[in-house]
């Protein structure tokens, strides 16, 4: 019979610094050395800490206090890491949204989340201004760029401003506030603390061999928790100089690799796969770079080693989400399996409960939900007690992910026990697309679920029941959502069938659904 087992943790010793407080220190230490380049642009130690000061009196001044949200709506940008110090200097809680997301999405996070302000980037000053009037209860709105609407302010404003202040918080306060889909459809807060958020930093850095004179490309979205606190946040409490890039482009990549002899390259699934294809690398010099990382969605071990194939670099996987700041396990780059998130990084427990009642603990092989343990999980989900229970039992969090542990400790994920969809490392939530759907005057009903795809990991899926003597286009129905949600959520595919499956008490049968797709490959 086998023994079910729980992992103890590494002995691992974290020290308990906020985020705003670390970087005041990189700076006294390293104070002309470049924190970032975007551009031409190149912001030093010394630069940033005196920047985000100001930001940080300017907010005081407008009414932001201790725990309130501020909204960060911005693509990759100075800016955005000006606003994220900023917040935590002046004792706010950072609320980042996705940059592609559109009016309903905007509106709705700013108001659950309670935002106090909104700081937002002149790309996507449209999206703002189109709901920046039912927001009533935001007191504050500063928009990049050179001029501002009436009643918004401008960002550049804001880091003129003279002045410091320095408010206090414990590492038990808020000081992110991501949304995710979590293990329903509709997005939720995840309350990550200072202590959270630091300790996971430190945890990575104990994990994965980066130092203070390595040199990042950022082009994963500073939104993203991955990025948010591992690559942003973190080349900074490392004093490391990170380049930063708003959006992915092949030939730019490349180029900022070689130009500025980047060392350590975060990445995400289908950067892999654009790395093992694309006749663009050839052409560029990678010899600066230690190793390549890849997050947010599981990697295929295919393009994975044909790309370390090509490249001669190293890549390894690890694994985490929102709600554990987000990283719980990753590959030891001296052994690295390809299929594998690997073993938990230091500090943390893992253990694989029965998918039935997940109270009883599995054997090592045993196939099962993953839980795990550790200073990086959140507090919770705001505002939703009942969410928060059901997926944190007695310390544990219960990730909705399948998998395996093998007595060597390396764990592999075999499938998911949520149903949201993981499309190019960015989760989509069925619910969310399917109420979307459901607005169309000639739709009765909807399912979404998602379908494997080479590129994207997964693509959305809609199986569409129309209202009778209604009709619709697949084409019309994909440009219906595409024009309501962010373009990452959209449906890229929709199946008209003659009824939805629904259980007894009306909850959509995605599973059935996927395996109806399945079987068309088989």
């Amino acid at each position: 019979m086998a023994i079910a087992s729980t992992r103890p943790p590494t002995k691992f010793t974290y020290r308990e610094i906020s985020l705003q407080d670390r970087l005041r220190e990189v700076a006294r230490e390293v104070p002309q050395k470049p924190a970032l380049i975007l551009g031409d642009r190149v912001v030093t130690y010394a630069d940033l800490d005196a920047a985000t000061d100001r930001v940080a009196a300017a907010l005081v001044k407008r009414g932001v206090g201790k725990g309130d949200r501020v909204t960060l709506f911005m693509p990759n940008s100075i800016e955005f890491v000006l606003a994220f110090y900023g917040t935590l200097k002046a004792g706010g809680v950072v609320n980042p949204i996705n940059a592609l997301s559109k009016e309903r999405e905007v509106r709705f996070q700013v108001d659950d989340a309670g935002a106090a302000a909104v700081l937002y980037h002149e790309a996507l000053a449209p999206v703002v201004d189109a709901v920046r009037g039912d927001l009533r209860k935001v007191r504050a709105f500063a928009v990049t760029g050179k001029t501002a609407p009436s009643g918004v302010e401008r960002f550049d404003d804001l880091t003129a401003e003279q002045g410091s202040v320095s408010v206090s918080v414990g590492m038990e306060a808020l000081a992110a506030l991501p949304y995710t889909s979590g293990t329903t459809g509709f997005p939720k807060g995840v309350m990550l603390t200072h202590r959270n958020l630091t300790a996971n930093q430190q945890q990575f850095f104990a994990a994965v061999p980066v130092g203070r004179d390595d040199i990042f490309l950022n082009v994963l979205p500073y939104f993203h928790i991955y990025a948010l606190n591992l690559l942003m946040s973190g080349a900074i409490s490392l004093g490391a100089t990170q380049v930063a890039m708003p959006r992915f482009d092949m030939v730019e990549y490349c180029t900022l690799v070689e130009r500025h002899r980047v060392t350590l390259c975060f990445i995400v699934p289908p950067i892999v796969l654009g790395l093992a294809a694309s006749p663009e690398v050839d052409k560029h010099d990678f010899s600066s770079v230690r190793f390549f990382f890849s997050g947010a969605a599981p990697l295929a071990p295919d393009p994975a080693r044909r790309m370390t194939q090509r490249l001669g670099k190293p890549l390894i996987q690890g694994y985490g989400l929102t709600e554990t700041s987000p990283v719980t396990h990753s590959n030891p780059i001296d052994a690295a399996v390809l299929e594998s998130i690997g073993p938990t990084i230091p500090g943390t427990e893992d253990k694989i409960v029965d998918l039935e009642t997940g109270s009883r603990t599995l054997a090592s092989g045993e196939v099962g939900e993953i839980c795990v343990r550790g200073p990086q999980v959140m507090t919770g989900y705001w505002n939703k007690p009942q969410d928060t229970a059901d997926v944190i039992r007695d310390g544990w969090f219960h990730t909705g992910d399948v998998g395996r542990r093998e007595e060597n400790g390396y764990v592999f994920i075999v499938d998911r026990k949520k149903e949201f969809i993981k499309y190019k490392g960015f989760g989509v939530g069925p619910a969310e697309v399917e109420a979307v759907l459901c607005e169309h005057p000639a739709v009765a009903d909807a399912g979404v679920i998602g379908k494997a795809d080479e590129e994207a990991g997964e693509i959305p899926k809609a199986f569409v029941q129309l209202r009778p003597n209604m009709q619709a286009t697949a084409e019309e129905l994909i440009a219906f959502v595409k024009d309501r949600i962010a373009d990452y959520k959209r449906v890229r595919e929709v199946e008209f069938i003659d009824k939805v499956p629904r259980t007894a008490s009306g909850k959509i049968l995605r599973r059935e659904l996927a395996e109806k797709e399945r079987a068309k490959t088989v």
